[in-house]
């Protein structure tokens, strides 16, 4: 009896020391709390609303306590009091003309980190008021981030219009602004609803004819092709059904009678020409949008358009037509975001005429904006070689002398943001074998729905609550290091794979979709998380989607209490499945995975907040992880939330017959008392995160310009010079960005809401 009694001691003890142990921990972190808690108040105190919010936010990353909780609900009252007296006084100066105290007064309200959108856009009137155009944009550009609705970012995108052109929607007849409303939609959804192939034909296609009949190519030069990064070998596109879009530049084509006048509708005609080889045409066009909008913002990249056609004119024979030809296909693919394709005919030019330096120039500018150093020196350099102009040379000089500390900077950002976002995936997923050694203690207090309706709603979320005040703080830290990296490497993978990632939590699928081209056309597949639902049994995964494959990796198992057991082989470095990959780096493959070939798989579905997978012999229902708010479940809020994964089966593996659900309410739901709940939980504008609290606009070069120099200020580099860099960047990839088509007269009233 007495050895019984022995042995019951020693098995109790390892129990009784790991509950001390937890009991230790979360003293500790209950002491860390109040400590973080006084700070926030003191902060509080003094005015400091913002920063006593993220202070209060932080400490409920370790333990949610109800005081906190009720603190952050008092400071946002608070906050948003401010601002709405903020835009009230503001308004007044506005409407007194009185910009530029209206615009200090705005700004102020802006370090509060609420309503951003809504100031930016009030900002932007000011700025515009005030003759500072560079402004006036920069922060239009803001609002248009900031806002997910697709109604709201096209009225912000004909503001834009009007900023950088002058024109006005008021000479619209009734008759054409529904085509010009389609026209502006396709310009939105390029490579996706819409492509620019168009019934023009090439001014060039008769010439390649004749010469084809009268004598075979011949090749005219001895170059062989650079060889390409290894990410870059074909298209990561699927190639899309042309019944299921439509051509933008057929469409507007069928406008240019009636919009004769419309400096929008010539320049998205020439860039139609140019896409579709009409070089010459181009030209007359281009010119044609300067007369007729000779102080456009934009003026100067139209000239420089203008030289690069002519100095492609004047190659010579058959070879110039070739040229031609590639660097039609080039622009068409900059504009639906096929950077490898882009990079691919730009090589082949650079075959066909080695001594051609334009050609030089643009791929240091592509492998620059990818991050691939190496590739970026050897074409700059070669273009230094070509060109006999000092400045040319010099400009050159420029994106050498930067590259190597670009890089640098760029990858310190990027791990920063990993962590951030690796964080808050293995927190919301209960992956505490990933976390860190007081994560027993954090999860002991995490976060739970509350709410009898959210209790209810429980077993159709994916993951595990976290505080949402600590989420959207994160996430926007996230965005701020994103923000940096893309401006110096736009077209880095890695930073757009995270930066695609932050956006879905920002419910701004169609923001998601741009960083996620990137990703895609070096030939990385495109993650999500998601929790997916078993009969026997749930399970984290990372789900990656491919042109091939999709693949769901299991990161965790979850028994019915919600606790968390490893996958039976470890789910990469990181046990998150790899969240970040680097392009050029070989990547490890033995994962425990669910792999799905495309013709196993029967349909893909929105079912309220969840997707459904149909495939041969069983039916996968995944909950898609939602971190900066409570996840709608019901009515249309749901529905637009689960369709921006079921677009991305579309986009990546070409399951074009993919079924979203309707984005309207439905007859019942309109008397649903469901409906204002569902409703309510996906506004992530109210909730305090946005997109706008995650990047900048990144076709704003002023903006861009501002951020690079401000993170790399220990370089003696001018702020000129960095502008002048930046520009380059966005004519390649940018400037070919169709312009949104006034249909209304332009609207400069102070805003109290953006409707």
């Amino acid at each position: 009896m007495r050895i019984k009694a022995i042995l019951l001691v020693f098995a109790l003890c390892p129990m009784l020391a790991a509950e001390n142990l937890e009991k230790t921990q979360k003293k500790a972190l209950e002491a860390e709390v109040k400590a973080m808690t006084a700070e926030a108040q003191s902060l509080e105190r003094t005015g400091q609303l913002a920063e006593a919010r993220v202070k209060y936010a932080e400490s409920q990353a370790l333990l949610e306590m109800n005081e906190v909780t009720e603190a952050i609900k008092h400071l946002d009252e608070e906050i948003q009091k401010r601002v709405k007296n903020a835009l009230s006084s503001s308004r007044k100066l506005y409407e007194s003309r009185k910009f530029k105290e209206a615009a200090a007064a705005l700004d102020e309200a802006m370090k509060l980190q609420a309503f951003q959108p809504l100031l930016a856009y009030d900002l932007a009137l000011c700025y515009h008021q005030l003759g500072e155009p560079s402004k006036a944009l920069e922060y239009l550009g803001k609002a248009k981030t900031g806002v997910a609705d697709p109604k709201q970012k096209q009225r912000l995108s004909q503001l834009v219009t009007f900023f950088t052109t002058g024109e006005n929607g008021a000479s619209v007849r009734d008759s054409d602004r529904v085509r010009i409303e389609r026209v502006n939609r396709f310009s939105e959804s390029v490579g996706v609803e819409a492509f620019l192939e168009d019934s023009g034909g090439g001014e060039d296609s008769l010439l390649v004819t004749e010469a084809s009949l009268s004598s075979p190519v011949t090749q005219q030069s001895s170059a062989t092709p650079e060889p390409l990064p290894a990410s870059v070998t074909a298209s990561a596109h699927p190639q899309l059904s042309a019944a299921n879009r439509a051509s933008l530049c057929d469409a507007l084509a069928e406008l240019k009678g009636s919009l004769v006048a419309s400096p929008s509708t010539i320049f998205n005609l020439a860039n139609c020409a140019e896409t579709n080889g009409r070089a010459a045409e181009a030209v007359r066009l281009l010119e044609k949008y300067l007369e007729m909008s000779p102080a456009a913002l934009d003026g100067a990249d139209a000239r420089s358009r203008i030289a690069d056609l002519k100095s492609l004119l004047g190659l010579p024979g058959q070879r110039g037509v070739e040229i031609r030809r590639l660097y039609a296909s080039i622009y068409g693919s900059l504009a639906e975001r096929k950077y490898d394709r882009a990079l691919i005919d730009l090589n082949q030019a650079s075959v066909l005429a080695p001594e051609f330096a334009l050609t030089k120039w643009k791929l240091g500018l592509l492998y620059e904006a990818m991050g691939d150093v190496e590739r970026a020196k050897q074409n700059f350099i070669r273009y230094q070689q070509l060109v006999s102009e000092q400045g040319a040379k010099d400009e050159a000089a420029l994106h050498l002398g930067t590259l190597e500390a670009k890089r640098t900077k760029y990858d310190e950002e990027v791990d920063e943001a990993e962590d951030i976002v690796a964080d808050l995936f293995n927190r919301s997923m209960n992956l505490t074998f990933n976390g860190s050694e007081k994560r027993s203690a954090m999860r002991a207090k995490r976060a739970r729905a509350k709410k009898k309706e959210q209790n209810k709603a429980r077993n159709r979320t994916g993951g595990f609550a976290i505080p949402y005040a600590y989420a959207q703080q994160q996430l926007s830290r996230a965005g701020e290091h994103l923000q940096i990296a893309l401006a110096l490497f736009p077209l880095g993978a890695e930073a757009n794979e995270l930066m695609g990632l932050v956006f879905l939590q920002a419910n701004d699928g169609r923001s998601a979709i741009r960083s996620f081209d990137v990703v895609a056309t070096q030939n990385l597949p495109i993650p999500f998380y998601a929790e997916m639902r078993g009969h026997k049994q749930d399970q984290a995964v990372k789900c990656e989607l491919s042109r091939d494959r999709v693949r769901l990796i299991f990161l965790s198992s979850y028994d019915k209490k919600g606790n968390p057991a490893p996958p039976a082989k470890p789910a990469g470095e990181d046990g998150l499945g790899d969240m970040v990959m680097d392009p050029s780096t070989p990547r490890q493959e033995g994962f425990d995975s669910l792999d799905i070939s495309l013709p196993e798989i029967k349909k893909v579905e929105t079912d309220k907040g969840l997707l459904k997978l149909k495939l041969s012999r069983q039916e996968v229902t995944l909950a898609p992880i939602y971190l900066p708010a409570f996840t709608p479940i019901e009515g249309p809020p749901a529905r637009r939330f689960a369709n921006n994964y079921t677009r991305l089966f579309v986009r990546y593996p070409g399951l074009e017959d993919s079924k979203l659900g309707s984005e309207g309410m439905t007859g019942g739901e309109k008397f649903r008392m469901g409906y204002n709940l569902a409703n309510s939980g996906l506004d992530i504008a109210m909730s305090g995160f946005t997109a706008i609290g995650a990047i900048a606009s990144v076709q704003d070069a002023i903006n861009i310009t501002r951020t690079i120099h401000a993170a790399m200020g220990s370089l003696s580099v001018s702020f000129a010079t960095w502008e002048r860099s930046v520009d380059d960047q966005q004519q390649l990839l940018a400037g070919k960005a169709f312009k949104s088509i006034p249909t209304q007269p332009v609207n400069l009233a102070f805003a109290q809401e953006l409707k």
